[in-house]
């Protein structure tokens, strides 16, 4: 469950990122 956890938080920061980049 955490590596499921680990792999959403990741997927979010890279959108979060892509927005503000």
């Amino acid at each position: 469950m955490a590596a499921r956890t680990n792999a959403q938080i990741a997927e979010a920061l890279a959108t979060l990122a892509g927005i503000v980049a």
